[in-house]
């Protein structure tokens, strides 16, 4: 049975079509950050990126999506989830080509800071087009194939070190980018009987979710991804910095990825299957991932990997049961409710990156993980203050 104020997906698209229609976009709106991230010592060479600077360009990146998250939920819920998915991909698209051509560190940043746009016009949109077209029975799932866009961004651009930039050239990799985006804009499935929110839900659903436990996730959604997003910006350089070659410190954040890809699929999966505490979960979730954000800190390349491995696996592997837990709290309104919390992630992220960068540059990077660690432990204790940790497995 369809979440309230959510029409029947229509037969004849099925849910793998959905699913990966959503992947492939939500994984080339977050494009351009992370191959700047997972570029990272190759523009320190050719462009004169320093740790700052990449603190810089991921802030400005997630600051742009902050600012216009809220505004971007309005809009889908007016112009539908796949017209919004399309514009976002063929977005994110344009600006990975400009940025194949960037002349200049200036012209990559601006580039960079301006993709945040469709990024945030693609969250709000691929979370309504999953809650009309996933049954609720799947919609876990469906939520963890979304966030798993995230670490498939950043294990493509992990391959992409070795694979393209140490051999046709950096540049490649946007361009190859970019036309991935224009596939992704054209492939995006038309629901014809669920293409809008139910009109007026918005304004009818207003207030009936509990707005406490929405701002709490959205704060502790904030401290998380301030620690999270470091990881695709700071994990190829730190690797350099502890023994790995350039081209093994491409593969290392290949690893991480993979591991965050496995856990989110399976998060999703086992939240379907048991309907577990989504709230308690994630903040499991931080606390391990705190661990692994003080095993980076070491410097040792084995305790390094191993902590890849589990900060992407387990600190940066919730956002999935986060968004299903918020599309639970506020089923009528899934891209309102979402781009809510969803600013508070991109506040994270905006400011996660440019205090890590900075931290990195006057304490070490060593400090900076550790820093990174404290704030997922926060970003924990602060998801137990939610007074009806249930509500959002109903």
């Amino acid at each position: 049975m369809p979440a309230a104020g959510i029409a029947a997906p229509p037969a004849a698209v099925g849910v793998p079509r959905v699913l990966a229609s959503v992947a492939a976009v939500v994984t080339v709106g977050v494009f351009p950050v992370f191959l700047v991230g997972g570029l990272g010592v190759q523009l320190q060479r050719d462009m004169g990126f320093s740790a700052a600077l990449l603190g810089l360009a991921a802030a400005g990146f997630f600051g742009v999506a902050a600012i216009a998250s809220r505004m971007m939920g309005w809009v889908v819920e007016r112009i539908g989830a796949r017209l919004g998915m399309r514009l976002a991909a063929s977005g994110s698209a344009l600006c990975l080509f400009g940025m194949a051509a960037a002349g200049d560190a200036a012209w990559l940043l601006g580039l960079l800071w301006l993709a945040g746009l469709p990024n945030s016009l693609g969250q709000p949109a691929s979370n309504l087009l999953i809650a009309q077209g996933v049954p609720v029975h799947r919609r876990g799932m469906g939520f963890g194939v979304k966030q798993s866009a995230i670490p498939v961004a950043t294990l493509l651009a992990g391959v992409a070190v070795p694979a393209v930039a140490l051999t046709i050239g950096w540049r490649w990799v946007f361009v190859f980018a970019g036309i991935i985006g224009l596939v992704a804009a054209f492939a995006v499935p038309l629901l014809p009987t669920a293409e809008r929110s139910r009109p007026g839900a918005a304004a009818s659903g207003r207030g009936s979710a509990p707005r406490g436990a929405l701002l709490l996730l959205a704060i502790s959604g904030g401290l998380g991804s301030a620690a999270a997003n470091a990881l695709g910006a700071f994990v190829t350089t730190t690797a350099v910095e502890v023994g790995f070659s350039p081209s093994a410190a491409g593969l290392v954040l290949s690893v991480g990825s993979a591991a965050g890809l496995l856990v989110r699929l399976s998060a999703g999966v086992l939240a379907d299957r048991r309907n577990p505490n989504l709230v308690r979960v994630i903040t499991g979730m931080l606390l391990v991932g705190a661990v692994g954000y003080g095993l980076m800190a070491v410097p040792a390349p084995a305790a390094f990997l191993i902590g890849v491995a589990v900060a992407f696996g387990a600190g940066w592997a919730w956002p999935g049961l986060l968004n299903f837990a918020v599309a639970k709290i506020a089923p009528d309104r899934v891209a309102s409710a979402t781009s809510f919390t969803q600013t508070g992630i991109y506040f994270g992220g905006s400011s996660g990156p440019l205090l890590f960068g900075l931290l990195a540059e006057h304490a070490g990077l060593a400090g900076a993980w550790l820093a990174a660690g404290s704030a997922a432990v926060v970003a924990g204790v602060l998801l137990l203050f939610i007074r009806s940790p249930r509500s959002a497995d109903a």
